[in-house]
């Protein structure tokens, strides 16, 4: 995996189209990366927080599942995310092994 070449641009896969149309940028900042990761992971924190405070006996099958759904493709997203951020993590931990 650490010599594998990363696109620049790199498909995130929702299983909503036959080809992906959302890519992520992998040549921006790692800080950059790491705050849009963040930023889907405290959305779906928060969303847990709430929900775990809340009685959901009122709640219908229909709500839960576009609450699944919302959290299943922040995961997905910020799981990508990671991803590349471990990907160059490991590219940069090589070049710094590397004897010259």
């Amino acid at each position: 995996m650490e010599d594998q070449v990363i696109p620049r641009y790199l498909p995130i896969d929702t299983y909503d189209a036959e080809t992906p149309v959302l890519f992520i940028n992998t040549h921006k900042e790692l800080s950059d990366l790491a705050a849009c990761a963040m930023h889907r992971f405290v959305v779906v924190r928060d969303l847990a927080d709430t929900f775990s405070s809340l009685s959901l006996q009122g709640i219908s099958g229909c709500d839960l599942t576009r609450v699944t759904n919302a959290v299943h493709l922040l995961m997905r997203e910020g799981c990508a995310i990671l991803n590349v951020i471990q990907m160059r993590a490991m590219q940069r931990e090589k070049a710094y092994s590397t004897p010259a």
